[in-house]
Protein backbone atom coordinates (compact mmCIF):
# COMPACT_ATOMS: atom_id res chain seq x y z
CA UNK A 1 0.00 0.00 0.00
CA UNK A 2 1.38 3.41 -0.98
CA UNK A 3 1.76 6.51 1.22
CA UNK A 4 -0.74 8.24 -1.06
CA UNK A 5 -3.35 5.59 -0.29
CA UNK A 6 -2.58 6.05 3.38
CA UNK A 7 -3.31 9.76 3.02
CA UNK A 8 -6.69 8.92 1.50
CA UNK A 9 -7.51 6.67 4.44
CA UNK A 10 -6.47 9.34 6.92
CA UNK A 11 -8.70 11.89 5.19
CA UNK A 12 -11.67 9.50 5.57
CA UNK A 13 -10.79 8.82 9.23
CA UNK A 14 -10.69 12.51 10.06
CA UNK A 15 -13.70 13.69 8.07
CA UNK A 16 -16.24 10.91 7.46
CA UNK A 17 -17.15 9.75 10.98
CA UNK A 18 -18.78 11.20 14.07
CA UNK A 19 -16.15 9.34 16.11
CA UNK A 20 -13.04 11.36 16.97
CA UNK A 21 -10.11 9.28 18.12
CA UNK A 22 -8.29 10.53 21.21
CA UNK A 23 -4.53 10.93 21.50
CA UNK A 24 -4.46 7.85 23.75
CA UNK A 25 -6.32 5.82 21.14
CA UNK A 26 -3.93 6.96 18.42
CA UNK A 27 -0.99 5.91 20.59
CA UNK A 28 -2.55 2.47 20.97
CA UNK A 29 -3.19 2.22 17.21
CA UNK A 30 0.37 3.21 16.32
CA UNK A 31 1.76 0.35 18.40
CA UNK A 32 0.84 -1.82 15.42
CA UNK A 33 3.89 -0.30 13.71
CA UNK A 34 6.27 -1.09 16.56
CA UNK A 35 7.05 -4.59 15.24
CA UNK A 36 8.29 -5.86 11.91
CA UNK A 37 9.85 -2.59 10.74
CA UNK A 38 6.94 -1.62 8.42
CA UNK A 39 7.37 1.14 5.88
CA UNK A 40 5.86 4.28 7.35
CA UNK A 41 5.14 7.75 6.02
CA UNK A 42 4.61 11.16 7.59
CA UNK A 43 1.13 12.66 7.47
CA UNK A 44 -0.08 16.04 8.64
CA UNK A 45 -2.55 15.50 11.43
CA UNK A 46 -3.90 18.79 12.74
CA UNK A 47 -0.91 20.56 14.23
CA UNK A 48 0.96 17.27 14.52
CA UNK A 49 2.90 14.96 12.24
CA UNK A 50 1.62 11.39 12.24
CA UNK A 51 4.24 8.77 11.38
CA UNK A 52 2.31 5.68 10.41
CA UNK A 53 2.19 2.68 8.07
CA UNK A 54 -0.51 3.08 5.40
CA UNK A 55 -1.84 -0.39 6.28
CA UNK A 56 -2.40 0.72 9.87
CA UNK A 57 -4.52 3.58 8.59
CA UNK A 58 -6.59 1.11 6.58
CA UNK A 59 -7.09 -1.02 9.69
CA UNK A 60 -8.17 2.11 11.56
CA UNK A 61 -10.68 3.04 8.87
CA UNK A 62 -12.17 -0.47 8.97
CA UNK A 63 -12.34 -0.24 12.77
CA UNK A 64 -14.37 2.96 12.51
CA UNK A 65 -16.63 1.35 9.91
CA UNK A 66 -17.32 -1.52 12.32
CA UNK A 67 -17.99 0.82 15.23
CA UNK A 68 -20.35 2.90 13.11
CA UNK A 69 -22.21 0.18 11.22
CA UNK A 70 -22.79 -2.36 13.99
CA UNK A 71 -24.26 -2.34 17.49
CA UNK A 72 -21.62 -3.81 19.77
CA UNK A 73 -24.16 -4.21 22.54
CA UNK A 74 -25.32 -7.16 20.44
CA UNK A 75 -21.95 -8.32 19.11
CA UNK A 76 -19.65 -10.28 21.40
CA UNK A 77 -17.83 -12.60 19.01
CA UNK A 78 -16.01 -11.83 15.76
CA UNK A 79 -14.52 -14.15 13.13
CA UNK A 80 -12.00 -12.76 10.65
CA UNK A 81 -11.22 -14.62 7.42
CA UNK A 82 -7.84 -13.65 5.97
CA UNK A 83 -6.05 -12.02 8.87
CA UNK A 84 -2.84 -10.46 7.55
CA UNK A 85 -0.47 -10.22 10.49
CA UNK A 86 -3.26 -9.75 13.05
CA UNK A 87 -3.33 -5.95 13.00
CA UNK A 88 -7.10 -5.65 12.55
CA UNK A 89 -7.68 -8.08 15.40
CA UNK A 90 -5.43 -6.14 17.74
CA UNK A 91 -7.22 -2.84 17.12
CA UNK A 92 -10.64 -4.42 17.47
CA UNK A 93 -9.78 -6.25 20.69
CA UNK A 94 -8.35 -3.09 22.22
CA UNK A 95 -10.95 -0.58 21.08
CA UNK A 96 -14.23 -2.50 20.76
CA UNK A 97 -16.08 -4.52 23.45
CA UNK A 98 -15.43 -7.95 21.94
CA UNK A 99 -15.40 -11.07 24.09
CA UNK A 100 -13.92 -13.52 21.56
CA UNK A 101 -12.08 -13.15 18.26
CA UNK A 102 -11.62 -16.07 15.86
CA UNK A 103 -8.72 -15.82 13.40
CA UNK A 104 -9.05 -18.01 10.30
CA UNK A 105 -6.22 -18.41 7.79
CA UNK A 106 -3.37 -20.65 6.66
CA UNK A 107 -1.29 -22.22 9.45
CA UNK A 108 1.83 -20.15 8.74
CA UNK A 109 -0.21 -16.93 8.74
CA UNK A 110 -1.75 -17.88 12.08
CA UNK A 111 1.73 -18.39 13.55
CA UNK A 112 2.77 -14.91 12.43
CA UNK A 113 -0.37 -13.33 13.87
CA UNK A 114 0.01 -15.19 17.16
CA UNK A 115 3.59 -13.98 17.47
CA UNK A 116 2.54 -10.39 16.73
CA UNK A 117 -0.45 -10.36 19.07
CA UNK A 118 1.47 -12.05 21.89
CA UNK A 119 4.41 -9.65 21.59
CA UNK A 120 2.04 -6.69 22.01
CA UNK A 121 0.19 -8.32 24.92
CA UNK A 122 -3.15 -8.30 23.14
CA UNK A 123 -5.67 -9.27 25.81
CA UNK A 124 -8.85 -11.26 25.38
CA UNK A 125 -10.00 -14.61 24.07
CA UNK A 126 -8.30 -14.98 20.67
CA UNK A 127 -8.58 -18.29 18.87
CA UNK A 128 -6.59 -19.49 15.89
CA UNK A 129 -8.30 -21.76 13.34
CA UNK A 130 -6.63 -23.48 10.41
CA UNK A 131 -8.67 -22.37 7.41
CA UNK A 132 -7.58 -25.42 5.42
CA UNK A 133 -9.29 -27.78 7.87
CA UNK A 134 -12.59 -26.25 8.92
CA UNK A 135 -14.27 -29.37 10.21
CA UNK A 136 -16.47 -27.60 12.75
CA UNK A 137 -18.82 -24.65 12.48
CA UNK A 138 -17.53 -21.26 13.65
CA UNK A 139 -20.56 -19.47 15.12
CA UNK A 140 -20.02 -15.75 15.61
CA UNK A 141 -21.97 -12.52 15.85
CA UNK A 142 -19.90 -10.74 13.17
CA UNK A 143 -17.76 -12.09 10.34
CA UNK A 144 -15.11 -9.78 8.85
CA UNK A 145 -13.01 -10.28 5.75
CA UNK A 146 -11.09 -7.61 3.89
CA UNK A 147 -10.31 -8.71 0.31
CA UNK A 148 -9.46 -12.31 1.29
CA UNK A 149 -12.87 -13.98 0.92
CA UNK A 150 -13.29 -12.68 -2.63
CA UNK A 151 -9.96 -14.24 -3.60
CA UNK A 152 -11.08 -17.79 -2.77
CA UNK A 153 -12.46 -20.20 -5.32
CA UNK A 154 -16.19 -20.87 -5.33
CA UNK A 155 -15.65 -24.31 -3.80
CA UNK A 156 -13.76 -22.83 -0.83
CA UNK A 157 -16.19 -19.93 -0.53
CA UNK A 158 -19.00 -22.47 -0.23
CA UNK A 159 -17.21 -24.25 2.63
CA UNK A 160 -16.59 -20.99 4.45
CA UNK A 161 -20.18 -19.93 3.85
CA UNK A 162 -21.45 -23.17 5.36
CA UNK A 163 -19.07 -23.19 8.33
CA UNK A 164 -18.93 -19.47 9.16
CA UNK A 165 -21.06 -17.01 7.22
CA UNK A 166 -24.45 -18.66 7.59
CA UNK A 167 -23.96 -18.77 11.37
CA UNK A 168 -23.18 -15.05 11.64
CA UNK A 169 -25.93 -12.51 12.19
CA UNK A 170 -23.78 -9.66 10.86
CA UNK A 171 -20.97 -9.24 8.37
CA UNK A 172 -18.48 -6.83 6.80
CA UNK A 173 -16.58 -7.95 3.70
CA UNK A 174 -14.44 -5.79 1.46
CA UNK A 175 -14.79 -7.46 -1.93
CA UNK A 176 -11.80 -7.52 -4.25
CA UNK A 177 -13.59 -7.54 -7.60
CA UNK A 178 -10.36 -7.85 -9.57
CA UNK A 179 -9.85 -11.32 -8.09
CA UNK A 180 -13.32 -12.49 -9.13
CA UNK A 181 -11.82 -13.55 -12.46
CA UNK A 182 -8.40 -14.89 -13.37
CA UNK A 183 -7.35 -14.90 -16.99
CA UNK A 184 -10.93 -13.97 -17.88
CA UNK A 185 -12.44 -16.98 -16.10
CA UNK A 186 -14.69 -16.58 -13.05
CA UNK A 187 -13.20 -18.50 -10.12
CA UNK A 188 -15.36 -17.16 -7.28
CA UNK A 189 -18.65 -15.46 -6.66
CA UNK A 190 -19.16 -11.89 -7.75
CA UNK A 191 -20.11 -9.42 -5.02
CA UNK A 192 -23.68 -9.39 -6.30
CA UNK A 193 -23.91 -13.20 -6.32
CA UNK A 194 -22.50 -13.51 -2.83
CA UNK A 195 -24.70 -10.77 -1.38
CA UNK A 196 -27.78 -12.48 -2.84
CA UNK A 197 -26.98 -15.56 -0.71
CA UNK A 198 -27.33 -13.63 2.56
CA UNK A 199 -30.72 -12.34 3.76
CA UNK A 200 -30.62 -8.57 4.22
CA UNK A 201 -27.14 -8.12 2.75
CA UNK A 202 -26.39 -4.96 0.81
CA UNK A 203 -23.47 -3.59 -1.17
CA UNK A 204 -21.98 -0.24 -0.19
CA UNK A 205 -19.11 1.72 -1.76
CA UNK A 206 -15.53 1.16 -0.71
CA UNK A 207 -14.18 4.56 0.36
CA UNK A 208 -11.47 5.23 -0.57
CA UNK A 209 -11.69 2.95 -3.59
CA UNK A 210 -8.61 0.73 -3.77
CA UNK A 211 -9.30 -0.82 -7.18
CA UNK A 212 -11.98 -0.51 -9.87
CA UNK A 213 -15.13 -2.42 -8.98
CA UNK A 214 -14.24 -3.01 -5.34
CA UNK A 215 -17.06 -2.70 -2.83
CA UNK A 216 -18.12 -3.72 0.68
CA UNK A 217 -20.85 -6.26 1.51
CA UNK A 218 -22.58 -5.73 4.86
CA UNK A 219 -25.49 -7.27 6.71
CA UNK A 220 -26.90 -7.10 10.22
CA UNK A 221 -26.13 -3.38 10.48
CA UNK A 222 -27.76 -0.96 12.91
CA UNK A 223 -31.45 -0.36 12.30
Amino acid sequence: MTPEQGAQYLDVILNDYDIELTDAQWELILLNDSLGNPRTAEYEFGDKILNCAPTTLRYTKVLLDLATLFDFNEIQTVAEVGIGYGGQCRLAMNLLPIARYELIDLPEVLLLAERFLTALDTAGDIRYRDGTHLYNDVPCDLVVSNYAFAELTTAVQDIYFDKIVRHSKAGYMTWNSEMFTRHGIAVGYSAQEFASMIPGAKIIPEIPLTAPGNCIIVWGTRK
